[in-house]
């Protein structure tokens, strides 16, 4: 394999996988090699957003002592790599539809498929890479070489993606050589999608109803067994075991590299270029039949989200991400019991439902994204005889629904699982929807200014703007100040419960006058200009 040659199919590659920070760089100046470093490091600051922001939950647990907190964060974050990791393999070698562009080059199979796979790996990485972290704070703490630690940790890192990475490719490239496959692409993939999200799901579930343990100092889950060997890889090195667990897990990779080189590489043009071609072919043969312009519209606005990875993508941001940070707390067995709350806390619930709503839709959510999805259609409608105002109008609808409904699903979660009062239940799905309402018209207003009609993957939606460093700093900021928001307000309540409804009536009051604020300056700022 010529380095050279996959050096320039990965930059390629990176530019196309987020090209308005590849314009921003290029009006700085940045080319060639300097743009490539350049990109590359964005993803290296994300990856360390991520891995601070779960890190700061993490690092109070003593893992070497809790086999069942160790297994328990493994398996999450395995389900989350295997969740991007067929997202990602979908969007880059199929949803792209670029493998045109590379026959007339002289690129080899091995070049392409490695070019391609990287990009997977940068977009993995940042949902993975807390295992590192959990890895090497086992080591350390069970006493052994910090050093030494790293090593394993990192050695333990790069087999467990490897693993997930060959085994997804195996997954996704042997669906690609059925029929059904290529004739129904995306119903195939919706369904795969589908499957893979209930399997997180349960696998969630499960993992949350494992009843704790007190170990002395911490409380600590049950162990999932097929994962105890790599605890004990981090805590008993030198066992039969721990050495056993490195050989059978360097014995898969091999067995599974080899597999990925004889049924993916060897034959990876001619899959790609069956699929696509087949992708076309089906999508020339569809037509809609629809006579009222209102119905018309609808549809075609459904119809946008039947992308598989925009699915798979929404799924993991808006739904998967967030259940996760509840479901740990709501399900661990320690979850707080809201039931003799009085009405005085009224206020501190709707204010609760806001903060959580308003940092659940970022940029990656669908009312954030749902005029790009359009494409080229966005020009072709704003030609039409139909109001601009009344076409954004049904985008904003769908987008804020669909979000509000996830939004008071989770706020059904706490409230349910946390016995609350009937009355602060309602006061918490009214501030979620006035949270989510204020966030969606800002991400629709952004979306508007921000549209791109030229991309070929999802991601290079979200990556908009500030990109993923810009989405975990915002998302930061947003979670640190909601929660001191709600922890300032939940002592004024606690420490004044004699006026707890005289401060409740001046914070709404003060709410709504912020909130029909920004909901003018919308109207003035967006919609009247429509209009």
């Amino acid at each position: 394999m010529h380095k050279s040659q996959l050096r320039v199919l990965l930059a390629v590659n990176l530019r196309l996988l987020n090209p308005q920070l590849t314009d921003r760089l290029r009006k700085k100046g940045a080319s060639g090699t300097a743009l490539s470093k350049k990109l590359m490091r964005q993803f290296y600051l994300n990856a360390l957003m991520f891995l601070g922001i779960y890190g700061l939950t993490m690092v109070a647990f003593d893992f070497s002592k809790l086999p069942g907190m160790f297994t328990f964060y493994v398996a999450l974050f395995i389900l989350l790599g295997i969740s991007q990791s067929i997202s990602g393999i979908y969007n880059v070698f199929f949803a792209g539809n670029d493998l045109a562009e590379y026959l007339p080059l002289p690129f080899r199979n091995q070049e392409i498929f490695m070019s391609k796979i990287l990009v997977v790996i940068f977009n993995t990485v940042p949902f993975t890479i807390p295992l590192l972290l959990i890895f090497i704070m086992t080591a350390t703490r069970a006493g052994i070489f910090v050093l030494l630690g790293f090593v394993m940790a990192i050695l333990m890192y790069g087999l467990i993606l490897s693993l997930l990475l060959c085994l997804c490719a195996l997954i996704v490239f042997g669906l690609t050589k059925l029929k059904v496959f290529r004739t129904h692409q995306k119903m195939v993939m919706n369904i795969m999608l589908g499957l893979n999200a209930v399997l997180v799901l349960v696998g969630l579930y499960f993992m949350n109803r494992g009843s704790s343990s007190d170990t002395g100092t911490q409380i600590d889950r049950t162990v999932i067994p097929p994962l105890l060997p790599i605890f004990k890889v981090f805590t008993t090195p030198l066992t039969i075991v721990s050495l056993l667990t490195w050989g059978s897990l360097i014995v898969a990779l091999l067995i599974l590299l080899a597999l990925t080189s004889r049924f993916v590489l060897a034959h990876l043009v001619d899959q790609l270029t069956q699929v696509n071609t087949a992708l076309v072919a089906t999508s020339q043969r569809r037509h809609v039949r629809q006579h009222n312009l209102n119905q018309l519209l609808r549809t075609y606005q459904f119809q946008l989200l039947k992308d598989p990875s925009l699915a798979l993508q929404l799924f993991t941001n808006s739904i998967l991400l967030p259940l996760i940070l509840v479901g740990t707390v709501v399900f661990s067995g320690t979850a707080p019991n809201f039931s003799r709350l009085s009405l005085n806390w009224i206020g501190v619930w709707f204010v609760s439902g806001m903060a959580g709503a308003i940092v659940n839709v970022n940029q990656t959510s669908l009312v954030g994204n749902v005029i790009s999805l359009d494409k080229m259609n966005f020009d072709f409608v704003s030609a039409l005889p139909i109001p601009m105002s009344r076409y954004l109008r049904q985008k904003f609808h769908l987008g804020y629904w669909f979000q509000v409904m996830i939004n008071t699903v989770m706020a059904l979660v706490v409230g349910i699982a946390g016995r609350a009062p009937l009355a602060l239940d309602l006061a918490l799905i009214l501030g979620v929807a006035l949270g989510t309402y204020l966030a969606a018209q800002h991400y629709f207003r952004r979306d508007y200014q921000l549209r791109m009609t030229n991309w070929t993957n999802v991601t290079q939606l979200f990556n908009r703007g500030g990109g993923n460093l810009g989405l975990m700093l915002n998302l930061l900021v947003c979670s640190i100040v909601g929660a001191l928001t709600i922890v300032i307000y939940s002592v004024l309540i606690n420490l004044f419960a004699v006026a707890a409804m005289l401060i409740n009536i001046i914070v709404l009051v003060g709410i709504g006058l912020v909130s029909g604020g920004l909901i003018w300056h919308y109207r003035k700022t967006f919609w009247q200009p429509l209009d």
